[in-house]
């Protein structure tokens, strides 16, 4: 079994619990509207929090430590497990990018966004103790802090009790405007309650530390910025009005000024509270504010702390203008005061949730993983049109601040049809960058026009030091012509199209005339050395998703010139003077969409993603341990590069963004043949593999891909999130509802929806702004209902067939189409197979290994047989075998069976032994191991196959995402696995031999169903059993399971006068889900044949009449005249007859949906 982790089969590594879902760490606690903590972090834990509880505005960023800091135990390294963490987007140093060996046209410099004035220290003093929660002679009797998405708010509520007995409560408030006249102020407020009357004297300080540092590079690419040491210097503090205290500091190279001002409302029993202001060090501003409380229980204090920012960049003034700007945004905040402040902010998120909320009925975990995803996305991102959105948000130094194409293919789309007007902003802000575009064209050398936008940048300027995963992604430039096709299909902003928009696709197009070329051989557009969206395939020629995108672009770049020219003639003139555009460059342009070389492999039936990706060998997932994941911290580029393994969706990601070009078919074939090479090292992977299989008809890798992507950070399933968040995986999480779940697209500038209900959901809703109007979607088991929530008209396709116009108020239900085809309708994750279910012919093994073990014993006792007046006894058959099974149900003896048949027969008593007796006759467990012994020998020289049939269904089970498990009473079961071409497609197998190292029953518990039901993370309720006999379970325990199927060929088989009818009603009326068939049922041999049978749906009567007439047909028949076997299993057959076996005893593989399995020596 490949040891790559399969997301898609609810793999989420480390951190997967039994059900298949990320485990929830302490502040999990479940609620729609809240992230809550009520255990106190440490260590990692601590590290994680911060970046997770973080806020922001788009401008100031404010990792979620505590005021006073982190004084919990250090890690293994002796470390803090803390990052202080004060950002400001946009605002950067930068530094030169050193290279062993220089190369013409890399990137020069490296821009950082850096830690910037701390403002939010503040210490709390009880009668000159320090309040310190992690204080080991203090008492914490409270923690609760909780992360508000609704309102926009970090809540913290303590009660702790001083070393000196002194108990005090402590609530903090932490608020970052949200409307973009406040984004350069923040606010915390502590009010402090004395819980004792032996308080005198409350202090608290507040600081402001210009002394702050960016982590240093580490192993980890991903981490650490190219300097050390102070980069933003103090150049001037002031504490000349208390009212507003200020520290000025001033990058080194990149010449860029900061203010950071604080100011402060104090009060005790409701008067006022006047500070004494100090200069600490040469760095710092403190102010200290002292609290009389004279031993009064219950007398609050309180202290707001108003703070804000400001920038030369960000206003685009000069440093001196610095100092007023600061004053009137910190006094416009305080008059405003916390309440109106508060008030701002809920309606400014009512607003923006009023489109963005997704609610979903029937998963807690998956509503707070949305809702969580989507408020840091509205609080990370720019809105100015200056500043984007960085791959960590405002909430951690990972990826140093940088922005990538993350944008364009994630978040954008997300507020495109949520918050449309900050999808603007995105826009204008690679507008803006145009003419630093321009330049790095030409930096490459050999290209004369056009423009190539930076891989990762803050100002503009490329970042990437590594060139081969940085500028080599060109792709950058398609992806950003892309959103802005999206932005103007949704928008409609001609005004933007002329104000920049326009220009820049020209310029972009103009790039990849020059970069590619036509061939010489067969006159395609090729695109040589490049490096597509995965990044473990670099430096390739014609990757596909580069090629098709670039393709798009090209059209749409035609589209438009034709637009202009023949609408807007004017503008259009104005733009082809402005940047010398001739008529033959858009000829070309149009030449080359129309030959763009889009290669096609017709052996596979997929579409090779580079020239050179078909004929690598594959990485050996077999043998590469999760600890060595992900394989870039692990292994040189150069190894990783020369197989066939995928970082990230690539090919997969065309499917998505250039849906249209592909049949169903092509999406299927190559889904089915990438996802296996994927690693999805990169949390934006998951996403587009949820979309993409929830398109395709492959639910529950959708939903576990989902799972995996909306609760990334939450449950840091990448190890990573203390770096800060993920935030294209988390517009991901969007993606994956209204893309994958409710099938949105737009084509040819209409909406297009197929919605379907994911089977662990009751019903969703979600919301979609087009045009100006907003589209509300409701989904429940089998309807969609739409409505127009606003705008004058919005019109749609639904499940590809009908046209809806709606107004403004009106509402439309429609049927769902009919997905209910697959297995998204049987509601299970795992499905378990008795062995001997999965490898019928194993069951002459057992007997013609039994039958030679005690006719040896027969032969070796014969004179002891015959002094017991047994002599004569008849041969072993079949039946007898079967007896065994029937008698060891009622007992916890393994051998009980062997013990009654060779007492009654032989006229023998055998004693028991121990399962570590040698093989032999002496005793029923050494002649069991004598049995087995034979067994795993015969097995290893005929080793019997599953029938094509099995291997098909799991097979088929497999791709599906449907875990699969094997259980065996046998001990001879591992070796059959091993041999049988089985354990490939399994993700985990129980046997006999495990029963007593793993303190198994046997019947009537299900103690080994119930273990492999853990093994494959997932609960009883949600698997499938394949089992040949129901009887001997304890139908309280079978009732456990989601649906048992039963092929009664055992003894059952030989019964035929058993009531097959009567057996299943007793086990639906005992709450079983089991289903019985005669032998000669239907082959369940194809995951359309177990499909069907499940979505019959057939009323209790309906049930009861079908199986009355099979059983009825089944008793016409003489028992020797049923089939003896399949092909796969005549060999095998052959020794059993040689031994007396009854040919009807051996069906072939015949199921029908039902209960457990069951096998026995």
């Amino acid at each position: 079994m490949s040891r790559r982790r399969d997301w898609g089969g609810g793999d989420f590594g480390t951190t997967s619990s039994a059900a298949g879902f990320p485990k929830a760490t302490h502040f999990r606690g479940v609620s729609g509207w809240h992230v809550c903590e009520n255990q106190l972090p440490e260590g990692k834990d601590n590290h994680v929090n911060e970046a997770l509880f973080s806020l922001s505005n788009g401008f100031i960023g404010i990792r979620g430590t505590f005021e006073e800091g982190y004084h919990g135990p250090n890690d293994a390294h002796g470390n803090a497990p803390s990052e202080q963490g004060m950002f400001v987007n946009g605002f950067y140093e930068e530094h030169i990018i050193k290279y062993p060996e220089v190369g013409f046209g890399q990137a020069q410099r490296e821009s950082v966004m850096l830690n910037v004035i701390n403002s939010k220290i503040m210490f709390i003093y009880v009668d000159g103790q320090l309040f310190n929660m992690w204080s080991k002679e203090g008492e914490l009797e409270l923690y609760y802090r909780e992360l508000d998405l609704k309102n926009g708010l970090l809540h913290r509520d303590v009660v702790w009790t001083s070393p000196q007995g002194k108990k005090i409560r402590v609530e903090t408030t932490r608020l970052v405007p949200l409307t973009e006249t406040r984004k350069n102020v923040f606010v915390q407020h502590v009010t402090v309650t004395p819980l004792s009357d032996n308080i005198d004297e409350i202090r608290i300080f507040s600081d402001m530390d210009g002394h702050v540092t960016n982590k240093p590079q580490s192993k980890d690419p991903r981490v650490g910025a190219g300097f050390s040491g102070q980069v933003l210097n103090v150049e001037e503090r002031s504490v000349d009005d208390p009212e507003f205290c200020y520290i000025k500091s001033k990058t080194q190279v990149s010449d860029l000024s900061m203010l950071c001002g604080m100011r402060h409302e104090a009060e005790c029993d409701g008067e006022p509270v006047v500070p004494t202001t100090m200069l600490e060090g040469d760095q710092m501003i403190r102010q200290m504010f002292t609290f009389r409380v004279a031993g009064q229980r219950g007398k609050k204090v309180h202290l707001t702390k108003y703070v804000t920012y400001a920038t030369t960049q960000d206003r685009k003034t000069e440093a001196d203008a610095l100092v007023p700007l600061g004053r009137r945004f910190i006094s416009e905040a305080a008059s405003a005061g916390l309440g109106q402040l508060k008030q701002e902010q809920t309606a400014f998120l009512e607003r923006f949730w009023e489109v963005a909320n997704i609610d979903i009925l029937g998963d807690d975990l998956l509503q707070q993983g949305l809702r969580f995803n989507t408020f840091h996305l509205v609080q990370a991102v720019g809105r100015d049109g200056m500043t984007n959105i960085g791959a960590k948000g405002l909430s951690g130094e990972g990826y140093s601040g940088h922005y990538f194409w993350d944008t364009e293919i994630y978040i954008l789309p997300f507020l495109l049809y949520t918050a449309p007007d900050i999808a603007r902003q995105l826009v204008k802000f690679r507008i803006s960058l145009l003419d630093k575009a321009r330049q790095r064209a030409l930096q490459l050398g050999g290209i004369t026009k056009g423009a190539l936008y930076p891989w990762r940048t803050i100002h503009g300027d490329e970042c990437s030091a590594y060139f081969p995963a940085g500028t080599a992604q060109l792709h950058i430039n398609a992806d950003i012509a892309w959103a802005f096709k999206q932005y103007m299909e949704a928008t409609d902003d001609m005004e933007l199209l002329l104000d920049g928009g326009a220009e820049m696709l020209l310029e972009m197009a103009r790039f990849w005339l020059e970069y590619g070329c036509f061939s010489t051989t067969n006159g395609h557009f090729q695109i040589n050395c490049v490096t597509g969206p995965d990044e473990y395939t670099c430096l390739v020629n014609n990757n596909y998703y580069t090629n098709i995108m670039v393709q798009d672009a090209l059209h749409y770049v035609c589209d438009i010139a034709y637009l202009l020219k023949h609408e807007r003639p004017h503008e259009w003139k104005r733009l082809t003077d402005k940047i010398n555009l001739e008529d033959a460059e858009l000829e070309t342009m149009h030449r080359a969409a129309e030959k763009m070389y889009l290669p096609y492999d017709k052996i596979l039936g997929v579409h090779p993603q580079d020239d050179s990706f078909l004929q690598k060998l594959e990485w050996d997932f077999e043998n590469t341990p999760h600890n060595k994941y992900p394989l870039l911290l692990h292994y040189h580029y150069l190894i990783i590069y020369k197989f066939k393994v995928i970082k990230q969706a690539d090919l997969v990601l065309a499917l998505l963004l250039q849906g249209a070009k592909f049949t169903d078919k092509e999406k299927k074939l190559n889904f089915d043949y990438y996802e296996p090479l994927t690693t999805h090292d990169s949390s934006l992977s998951t996403a587009v593999y949820s979309v993409i299989a929830a398109e395709i008809g492959y639910y529950q890798k959708a939903y576990n891909y989902f799972k995996c992507t909306a609760r990334m950070d939450l449950d840091n399933i990448h190890h990573n999130s203390h770096n800060g968040i993920h935030t294209a995986c988390m517009a991901g999480t969007w993606m994956c509802v209204v893309r994958g779940f409710a099938g949105f697209r737009v084509i040819k500038n209409v909406i297009h929806l197929n919605p379907y209900l994911p089977q662990e959901w009751k019903g969703y809703n979600c919301r979609i702004a087009f045009r100006g109007a907003v589209l509300e979607v409701r989904v429940s088991s089998r309807t969609a209902q739409y409505t127009c929530i606003k705008g004058k008209r919005v019109n749609f396709v639904h499940a590809e067939t009908q046209r809806v116009y709606l107004r403004e108020g009106q509402s439309k239900t429609l049927l769902l189409k009919d997905k209910f085809e697959d297995l998204t309708a049987l509601n299970f994750d795992s499905i378990v197979i008795d062995i001997d279910v999965a490898i019928p012919a194993i069951q002459a093994g057992h007997f013609s290994s039994w039958k030679q073990v005690i006719d040896e014993l027969k032969a070796a006792r014969r004179d002891d047989i015959a002094a017991a007046g047994k002599l004569g006894a008849k041969e072993f058959t079949m039946k007898d075998y079967h007896s065994f099974i029937m008698n060891q149900i009622s007992t916890d003896h393994r051998y009980s069976g062997v013990q009654l048949y060779i007492r009654e027969v032989f006229g023998l008593d055998i004693p028991c032994g121990s399962s570590h007796d040698a093989p032999g006759l002496d005793s029923l467990w050494a002649l069991g191991n004598k049995k087995t012994e034979l067994l795993k020998q015969m097995i290893q020289e005929n080793p019997p196959t599953a029938p094509e049939g099995i291997i098909r269904l799991v097979k088929e089970l497999k791709r599906e995402g449907i875990k699969i498990g094997l259980v065996s009473y046998s001990r001879s079961a591992e070796t059959l696995i091993e041999n049988s071409g089985l354990k490939r497609y399994v993700e985990a197998y129980v046997t006999g031999m495990d029963m007593g190292t793993l303190g198994l029953r046997g019947k009537p518990y299900m103690d080994m169903y119930l273990k492999i039901t853990e093994m494959l993370f997932t609960d009883p309720s949600r698997c499938l059993l394949m089992i040949n006999d129901p009887v001997g379970f304890a139908k309280e325990e079978l009732s456990r399971f989601k649906l048992a199927m039963a092929v009664p060929y055992g003894h059952l088989a030989m019964e035929p006068d058993l009531d097959l009818v009567a057996l299943e009603k007793t086990y639906l009326e005992a709450g079983v889900h089991l289903m019985m068939r005669s032998v000669d049922g239907v082959d369940i041999d194809s995951l359309d044949d177990l499909v069907e049978v499940e979505l019959k749906k057939e009323t209790y009567d309906d049930r009861m009449t079908r199986v009355h007439a099979e059983c009825s047909q089944r008793q016409e028949d003489e028992c020797g005249s049923r089939s003896v076997v399949r092909e796969q299993s005549k060999k095998w057959q052959k020794v059993a007859e040689n031994n007396g076996a009854s040919p009807h005893a051996f069906s072939p593989y015949r199921l029908t949906p039902l209960s457990d399995t069951s096998g026995s020596d």
